[in-house]
């Protein structure tokens, strides 16, 4: 079960996107400039994941950069777009690597999530609303 203390770290986490300018994305927030990207690339959908510490346990830096580069490999390989973006909580100044990733469809990216051991990602449907979709009981 996921903790309150790391919901709450989850839901005050700024996720950035890294484009020109930055996308910054908060839960339960409507955000325009995604929904203008998803009209610009005819997505209805997307997910803003990392692999970095896994089950929620902090990993080496060199591990985080090997998952990282191993999910990449995964949206290769369903042949999405994506951006490069972080999560970076403002106060703990904590940052983990993240995709967002478009045309997702939600069952991917559960699975996705679940190979590289989250325990919640964001999805974002066409409402332009991130939703923070936690992936454990």
């Amino acid at each position: 079960m996921l903790s309150s203390e790391l919901l709450k770290r989850f839901e005050s986490t700024d996720y950035i996107v890294d484009d020109d300018p930055p996308l910054i994305m908060h839960i339960g927030e409507r955000n325009d400039s995604i929904r203008a990207l998803f009209a610009s690339f005819s997505v209805e959908s997307g997910a803003f994941l990392t692999a970095w510490n896994p089950g929620g346990e902090a990993a080496t830096l060199s591990d985080n950069f090997d998952n990282q580069a191993a999910l990449l490999g995964e949206i290769e390989a369903l042949r999405l777009n994506y951006f490069v973006g972080e999560g970076v909580h403002p106060v703990e100044g904590w940052r983990e690597d993240s995709y967002l990733i478009l045309g997702i469809n939600q069952e991917d990216a559960d699975r996705l999530s679940g190979l590289f051991d989250q325990a919640a990602y964001v999805w974002l449907s066409n409402s332009g609303v991130p939703e923070l979709r936690l992936l454990t009981d």
